[in-house]
């Protein structure tokens, strides 16, 4: 029997068919450095964002800047902004963050913290919500180790602070790095669920989906509730993928590596693997066209066509685009290498990570280290386990053997490669050497094989190779990402962010906006501005329900007209719509396109279907 979407969804949401449904208030946001850095630019994307329908900016209320020398304390910056702010009724969500020379680490120091956090609350009491901290779980902004625990005593200290002044005043968990559950249990325990009003993550994908936060925000969810806080509500307050253009190493690099290998791309193919039903999305942001376009062809396999597949048709293969691999399948990688095939690893340290399936499109990532690199008869040496080894290199340069053939985009890892694995008729080249005045390792190596193992290994240490996507790419998953929030119960998204510095064309940190450094739009300005139009604040909460790889939203708008929203996490998928009413469709960028009827190919461009009573998906 066939089931229709709306008794579907209810079933998977809980949700009572005669119950009011709940409503979205303001969920749209983004992130902006305009109280530091970009403060010149807040009136033009004050402006811009509502033009996009955005209302709520979040931006560093940093304590450095408040209080630049002790005891004296500047508030121009963000008199300035705050004044800006209200001309142009524009929301702000201040973070209370960093540090001072002589209060680090901060939580070292909560009185001197105090005596910061209760000056800005003062001074600006129509601020009616603050966040304390920015990724705390990291220690680069953290300023020590990190540590639930010590992140809970400054939050309790704050919260304290904050309610002492305006017990309305709503107080922010900080937004953590990724979806860190030991982190987050950690402040939990120490008490940190009585000293919050709602929870904060920043659920980055840059190499994955949107669709992956359906288990991040599953997980989090059952956390809470696990400590007793499960009702509160949550925030993300940033998410986004840049479009950064690829590094050298795909440009320059690899085609001289490649050669020294023997291989010839332009008569070659190669395989990537990407088995989103297991929950691998290794390779969806990778821009094939771009990072490997001396192939002849590109094309993606699924775990499972690893035992079998042909040297001879796919001499080469890239495993895994990062540090995670299912270790399940390391083997069939091995024997692929032994029947003469070459591996392409290119970012960071191979196979560091076990990627544990769990049989539901998802899973766990479990460090290993090097516990699987003598299969391979390759090795690697850090500064966190051999104290000879430089946390960040110097210098980068062409090895002797490739002197001339590349340019080097000095990016600093501290990840060498070594030979320590080698077997006897096996050779290891470097092919970018790195160091200090008195260390010299290697960044990049081909190990060439005449043992066991026949093939090749191409190993890029480099990190950050693939944490871009297209302009293309990011326009595609700005409201998939807001829709999977929203109908998972997140209250307000803050995309990362609005302006794109572009200093450079391959940082990643200098291309997340969604405008250009000019402020002239990116695609994902225009999905976004079709998505507050599409789903504007006061619509019901959206609700979605899946259909084998197929995603269905559907909610009201305060105007009263339905709005139906499909599309795919990343491959095209034939299915038949049914449509009953009469609709209006749009894709993401608010063209328009023609209505479906019948048969229809889903893809990662969302397809909206304005007006009609009903759509059902069936496969």
């Amino acid at each position: 029997m066939k089931k229709t979407w709306s008794c579907l969804a209810a079933a998977a949401a809980g949700l009572s068919l005669s119950a009011a449904p709940a409503v979205i208030q303001d969920p749209y946001g983004v992130c902006a450095h305009v109280s530091r850095g970009e403060w010149q630019f807040a009136p033009q994307t004050f402006q811009k964002m509502h033009e996009a329908g955005i209302n709520w900016v979040r931006t560093d209320f940093d304590w450095k800047y408040s209080e630049p020398k002790q005891g004296s304390w500047n508030y121009s910056h963000l008199d300035r902004v705050i004044e800006l702010a209200k001309k142009e009724k524009i929301n702000v969500l201040p973070i209370l963050d960093y540090d001072v020379p002589w209060a680090t680490p901060a939580w070292k120091h909560l009185d001197l913290w105090s005596g910061y956090v209760r000056n800005l609350v003062n001074r600006y009491p129509l601020l009616r919500y603050w966040e304390v901290w920015n990724e705390q779980n990291s220690p680069s902004f953290w300023h020590d180790a990190s540590s639930g625990e010590n992140y809970a005593k400054l939050l309790e200290r704050t919260y304290r602070e904050i309610k002492a002044i305006n017990p309305e005043i709503t107080v922010l968990y900080g937004g953590t790095a990724g979806v860190p559950l030991p982190f987050i249990e950690a402040s939990l325990k120490a008490g940190a669920g009585n000293c919050f009003d709602v929870m904060n993550i920043h659920p980055y994908h840059w190499r994955g989906v949107p669709e992956m936060m359906f288990s991040d925000l599953s997980s989090l969810r059952a956390l809470m509730r696990k400590y007793g806080v499960g009702e509160k509500p949550v925030w993300i307050t940033e998410v986004g993928w840049a479009t950064a253009q690829p590094p050298r190493f795909y440009l320059d690099v690899l085609p001289s590596v490649l050669a020294e290998a023997g291989v010839n791309p332009a008569d070659s193919m190669v395989a990537i693997v990407n088995d989103p039903e297991l929950g691998f999305f290794e390779a969806p942001n990778f821009n094939a066209d771009f990072n490997l376009g001396m192939f002849r062809k590109v094309d993606r396999i699924r775990l499972a066509d690893l035992k079998s597949l042909d040297v001879k048709k796919y001499p080469v293969l890239v495993p895994s685009t990062s540090e995670e691999f299912p270790m399940a399948y390391l083997p069939d990688v091995v024997a692929y290498v032994k029947r003469g095939g070459t591996l392409v690893l290119p970012s960071g340290l191979p196979f560091y990570h076990d990627f544990q399936m769990d049989g539901k499109g998802g899973g766990k990532l479990v460090q290993v280290n090097d516990k699987y690199l003598k299969d391979l008869h390759i090795g690697w040496e850090t500064w966190w386990v051999n104290k000879a080894v430089p946390s960040q290199e110097k210098w980068q340069k062409a090895a002797p053997r490739f002197a001339g053939k590349f340019k080097v985009d000095f990016k600093p890892t501290g990840r060498f490669l070594t030979a320590a694995n080698l077997k006897k008729g096996d050779e290891f080249i470097p092919v970018i050497e790195a160091g200090t005045d008195d260390y010299k390792g290697t960044v990049c190596g081909l190990y060439k094989f005449n043992s066991d193992l026949t093939g090749n290994i191409i190993v890029y240490s480099g990190l950050g190779v693939i944490d871009s996507t297209t302009e293309k790419r990011q326009a595609e998953m700005l409201p998939r990402t807001y829709l999977v929030a929203l109908a998972n119960g997140v209250q307000r998204v803050f995309w990362y962010n609005f302006r794109a510095g572009e200093w450079k064309p391959d940082e990643r940190e200098h291309h997340f906006g969604i405008v250009h450094a000019d402020f002239s739009p990116k695609p994902a300005f225009l999905a976004y501005k079709t998505l507050t139009s599409m789903c504007p604040s006061g619509s019901t909460v959206p609700v979605i329900s899946t259909h084998g790889k197929v995603y269905l939203a559907g909610w009201t708008r305060p105007d009263k007209v339905k709005v139906w929203a499909v599309w795919t996490a990343e491959s095209v998928q034939k299915i038949s719509l049914r449509i009953t009413g009469k609709a209006q469709a749009l894709n993401h960028l608010s063209e328009a396109k023609s209505v479906p009827a019948g048969e229809y190919a889903a893809s990662p461009e969302l397809l909206y279907l304005v007006g009609p009573e009903q759509v059902e998906v069936h496969q």
